[in-house]
């Protein structure tokens, strides 16, 4: 510390409820100086370009997990990610051998970790570090200001045991693994699945409560176009196939079958619709909504041409019967002046011609006259 001059800070902690926010991962002890982490292996669509809290990357032959460096001291109300720390490293390695590096400074770096449901990002420094112990001395805080902690933080790094590693009494994530001289996967009751060498956390069966950070979720277009790439590990529910469509990956129910329309999944094949959970193709559903609509169109020309039929008849059969009563009359009409009639038959046609008995006599109806002149051609 003779090398750096600046103001020094003392009693610092890291930030509880950070940490404590992702319990799972990360232990404190009642310091707040000791933080065991203990990250989950990255699946195959877990990459560098997308970080995870409490996931271990793997960068060429080496595993990494990015850890978050945060600190609070109770001289300022602030919270510090350091700029630079002295590191001594407790490398594990993979025969358990221990390998202890010289103590030297190592500046921290930005991480941009993201959350699987949003797409906002948690710019934070912190450091990439393997399987190890690590032991940090003399952080500077704040460079402006030339800030320095002088207290001594520790990290154990503890990664993954997956399935078939040795183990005494528990493995490492309980919620995942139970310990049989081996690390195998929980009871299925529980919501676990046997994924590659690993036992993961799903969504169909804990809603993803138990480990979030790695969780193998439902395929959802929406969530892939968010996060900007592909979910190769997402997963269907029972009797629904996963299909590849425009490079992106979503769940289909076959055609005719159930389907879930009140989930936000992609769930009938393209072409088809979920409608009263079922799969309907929607050519289908245009036709019969268009039949549907026109229905009442129908049936009003329907009754329209009805309407104007009987109106039509109805005018046929008095213009008919005008036509035949006229026809009659002038078919059985007799001469009124006729040499050979006798007088006493002249005399009653002449009453009947005259105009106190014509057919426009509004007195008189058309069937009354028509009786008449048959009458009279009777009585000659």
């Amino acid at each position: 510390m003779q090398t750096y001059h600046g103001k020094i800070f003392d009693g610092c902690r890291f930030v509880q409820t950070f940490y404590r926010r992702h319990s799972n991962i990360f232990i404190l002890d009642r310091n707040q100086t000791s933080l065991i982490v203990r990250p989950l292996y990255a699946l195959s669509n877990q990459s560098f370009s997308s970080l995870s809290i409490g996931i271990i990357y793997r960068l060429a032959d080496t595993y990494l997990v990015p850890v978050p460096l945060l600190f609070e001291c109770p001289q300022s109300q602030r919270i510090y990610a350091p700029i630079d720390c002295q590191f001594t490293i407790n490398d594990v390695r993979s025969n358990l051998s221990i390998r202890t590096s010289e103590s030297s400074r190592i500046t921290t770096v930005p991480l941009r970790f993201q959350e699987y449901s949003s797409s906002n990002s948690i710019p934070i420094r912190g450091a990439y570090f393997k399987q190890s112990t690590i032991a940090l001395r003399n952080c500077r805080l704040d460079s402006k200001e030339n800030l320095f902690t002088s207290d001594i933080f520790y990290l154990q790094i503890e990664f993954e045991q997956t399935i078939d590693s040795s183990c005494q009494h528990s493995c490492i994530h309980p919620e995942l693994y139970e310990c049989s001289n081996t690390c195998q996967c929980r009871s299925q009751q529980f919501g676990i699945e046997k994924f590659e060498q690993f036992c993961i956390d799903t969504e169909l069966g804990s809603n993803c409560s138990l480990t979030p950070e790695r969780c193998r979720r439902m395929c959802r277009i929406s969530e892939q176009i968010q996060r900007g790439r592909i979910d190769s590990d997402c997963q269907c529910p029972l009797g629904m196939q996963r299909v590849l469509s425009n490079n992106m990956y979503h769940c289909e129910s076959p055609a005719s079958s159930e389907c879930m329309n009140e989930k936000p999944i992609e769930s009938c094949p393209i072409g088809y619709i979920c409608q009263h959970h079922r799969c309907v193709q929607t050519s289908v559903i245009v036709r019969l909504n268009e039949s549907i609509l026109s229905l009442p169109f129908v049936l009003i020309g329907l009754l329209s041409s009805a309407l104007l039929i009987i109106i039509l008849l109805i005018i046929g059969l008095i213009k008919m019967r005008s036509i035949r009563c006229v026809k009659f009359v002038h078919s059985y009409g007799l001469p009124i002046h006729s040499n050979n009639s006798s007088p006493i038959l002249n005399a009653h046609l002449s009453s009947l011609s005259s105009p106190s008995s014509t057919l426009s006599s509004s007195s008189k109806s058309m069937n009354k006259t028509c009786e008449k002149y048959v009458k009279i051609h009777l009585f000659e």
